[in-house]
């Protein structure tokens, strides 16, 4: 990766509770920008909404990724849209397989989840002190041999046939995200927005989202500059969906 941000300051661990954990308290003992924490296992790895992420050792990519972007504090979802972004074109030209995003985290191929993004981040005031961007990518694993784990879930290896070199794959996508996050903080977000609803597995489909406090019905229309998702319900109304469980109901995406 030469000169790369991202390949000066590399921190391993074969087992470790969570990299983004370890990533946020790097991060608060003034880490540098580009920090990567990759590790072979997770003893307490999590996703979205404190749940936990399964994952056997020495198969997978398990790696968080310190940044202190110069953006506005409501651009922080831009940081998942271009991690998601690099990671199915860097699956794509690894081994072809074609892959979407599943509002508003994961990575799916074939209507099985295959990887998915944990963001966290920090503000100092009204700054953005950093962020940490997660990824768990399922690469060389058979998760329907794994005792408890969901019969959603896939990897490269279930999809393809074939498995991978894992260091590839993380150059690969690494190389990928930098170009992205140059852009970014070059100001250059537009087409990052275009590309992320072409990508969007949800888009023209007919969906329910599920909150603590209600379900709701619609066709989701696009993914907006903070990162909510705006559908039509029921009533022909737009509504902004900040966050929650969606799922795919009757319709063919438009």
């Amino acid at each position: 990766m030469g000169s790369s941000p991202f390949a000066q300051n590399l921190v391993f661990h074969r087992s470790l509770d969570s990299t983004n954990t370890l990533a946020k308290e790097l991060a608060a003992q003034g880490a540098p920008e580009g920090t990567l924490v990759l590790a072979e296992e997770q003893r307490e790895g999590r996703g979205r909404m404190g749940r936990r992420w399964v994952s056997p050792g020495y198969v997978n990519l398990l790696f968080s990724l310190l940044l202190r972007p110069r953006i506005h504090k409501d651009q922080v979802f831009v940081t998942t849209m271009i991690l998601a972004l690099a990671t199915i074109e860097a699956i794509k030209s690894r081994t072809g397989l074609t892959s979407t995003i599943k509002w508003p985290n994961d990575i799916f191929a074939r209507g099985k989840k295959l990887g998915g993004i944990l963001t966290e981040f920090s503000l100092r005031q009204e700054d953005i002190d950093y962020v940490v961007v997660g990824l768990g990518l399922n690469v060389n694993w058979s998760p329907n041999q794994t005792e408890g784990v969901s019969r959603l879930a896939t990897s490269i290896l279930a999809e393809t046939g074939s498995r991978i070199s894992r260091n590839d794959l993380l150059v690969s996508l690494l190389r990928i995200f930098e170009l992205y996050y140059g852009e970014v903080l070059s100001g250059q977000i537009d087409d990052f927005y275009r590309t992320w609803n072409e990508a969007s597995m949800i888009i023209g489909r007919n969906v329910e989202i599920v909150t603590p406090m209600e379900k709701t019905h619609g066709r989701a229309l696009r993914i907006d500059r903070s990162g909510a998702l705006i559908i039509e319900d029921d009533a022909g109304k737009e509504q902004r969906i900040i966050s929650g469980e969606v799922s795919v109901t009757l319709g063919e995406k438009g």
